[in-house]
């Protein structure tokens, strides 16, 4: 059985292992949020009716004259002055619905936007989702490329990609950079079409060579693992280079760890925290893990326990499962803050409960030692498995051992020796002896 000086031996190299290995992953597109601050190249258009851009000074009594004989445009524009309470106008929702209604009946695209709108949203009307996807795509087929936008995204949101993705090639052939995006992203992934490796990097970079930083961080995983190009670091840097001047921090974290790890580039550590650094400032999360495990080490800056512990809890307090992690090595430790047990158990669960493999390794470790919390075998068993799924290998060796000594769940020598092996197989020096010693046949 494992003791508590073998645990801390383990969190100690678990702690220096744990450099975030982001060189090369592809980035999971995320929900926005439906009300996002204008931006040209963001592919989320907004939830809030589209404004007349052009318009000559009109009274309200001229626009309200126009409106009732009929007058598409005047309608729409009655009812964005109903909407925005423009005008002298008092706000009125139903109103403004009701204008934008008229003016789309009639064809008019901005119009079929807006009224979508309401239909989503609830101004005015009743709240519609199938009523706002049947004027998104109105005003998409009539070349409304926000409506082209939201109607994808509205695919999307029900699994059905093939027609999503429709309407993103609309939108990027309207030169929507994040629809450019969402098309490589498609096609690299096979979502509603078959995988096409050469068409996902012609959008990548027709979205990059725009200013979309998503984008070019995504074309840099391409040039890292040879994604649809010839594996090219020099390419990837160049594309991580734009993306951080355009302000990702996610982009800084990843050039960092190229300079500690001398991806690419020479490997040079000073420069390799400040990179950290300036991407911490931006409260990126990733890279507050990475500037700890540098003051941790004393990788580029004098090492400092307390300040590893300070940015592994800025880290954890922003859910970050590695920072999380790193927070109840700390506490097992005492790195930077008295050894505390119990806070260590608390980050580990925490951690563990998001996924991350070592927290879950050690967390089965702590309820089978009783550490922080009363010892319980079936939940050490059942951690130690959740590890084991992802493959960790003294995962393996800890669910071989809960197997051959029933440990948590019933002996079973036929599945411990199926861990073991696994798990001396991927080096685990412990399950190899185990094997030798137990189970040799």
């Amino acid at each position: 059985m494992n003791t508590p000086r073998c645990l801390a031996v383990l969190l100690a190299w678990a702690i220096l292992s744990t450099a975030p290995a982001f060189a090369f992953f592809w980035k999971k597109t995320e929900k926005a949020d439906p009300n996002p601050s204008p931006a040209p190249a963001s592919i989320f258009s907004s939830k809030h009716p589209v404004q007349s851009t052009q318009r000559a000074p009109m009274s309200l009594e001229k626009v309200t004259k126009l409106a009732k004989d009929g007058n598409a445009e005047a309608q729409s524009t009655l009812g964005q002055m109903y909407f925005y309470g423009e005008g002298g106008l008092k706000q009125d929702l139903k109103k403004a619905a009701m204008w934008y209604r008229r003016a789309a009946d009639q064809g008019l695209p901005k119009a079929q936007f807006n009224i979508a709108v309401c239909y989503e949203a609830g101004y005015g009307v009743r709240q519609d989702s199938e009523q706002a996807l049947e004027w998104y795509i109105r005003a998409a087929d009539n070349n409304l490329m926000e409506a082209q936008v939201n109607a994808a995204l509205t695919f999307a949101e029900r699994k059905e990609f093939a027609k999503a993705l429709h309407y993103f090639r609309l939108a990027a052939e309207a030169d929507n950079l994040g629809a450019m995006r969402q098309v490589g992203i498609y096609l690299r992934d096979g979502k509603g079409t078959e995988a096409d490796a050469v068409g996902a990097i012609r959008y990548f970079r027709r979205a990059s060579l725009g200013g979309d930083a998503q984008s070019q961080l995504i074309l840099a995983d391409c040039y890292g693992k040879g994604f649809g190009v010839k594996q090219d670091y020099q390419e990837m840097l160049k594309w991580l280079w734009l993306a951080a001047e355009n302000g990702s921090a996610e982009a800084q974290t990843r050039i960092g760890y190229c300079f500690a790890e001398g991806i690419g580039q020479a490997r040079n550590p000073d420069l390799a925290f400040k990179w950290y650094q300036q991407a911490a400032q931006a409260g990126y999360a990733p890279a507050l893990v990475a500037l700890g495990n540098c003051y941790l080490t004393g990788a580029g800056t004098a090492q400092s326990h307390q300040q590893a512990f300070l940015n592994f809890k800025r880290a954890a307090d922003l859910n970050d499962p590695l920072g999380q992690f790193s927070l109840g090595v700390c506490y097992a430790l005492g790195r930077g803050v008295e050894k505390n047990p119990v806070s260590a158990f608390r980050w580990l669960e925490r951690s563990a409960r998001q996924g991350y493999a070592l927290a879950q390794y050690n967390l089965g470790a702590y309820y089978e030692e009783g550490l922080g919390i009363a010892p319980d075998a079936a939940q050490a068993f059942a951690w130690y498995r959740a590890a084991a799924e992802q493959g960790n290998p003294k995962a393996l060796g800890a669910l071989g051992r809960c197997y051959l000594l029933g440990i948590g769940t019933e002996v079973n020598r036929q599945k411990a020796r199926q861990h073991l092996l696994r798990a001396a197989e991927k080096g685990d020096l412990e399950a190899a002896e185990m094997l030798r010693t137990h189970l040799a046949q």
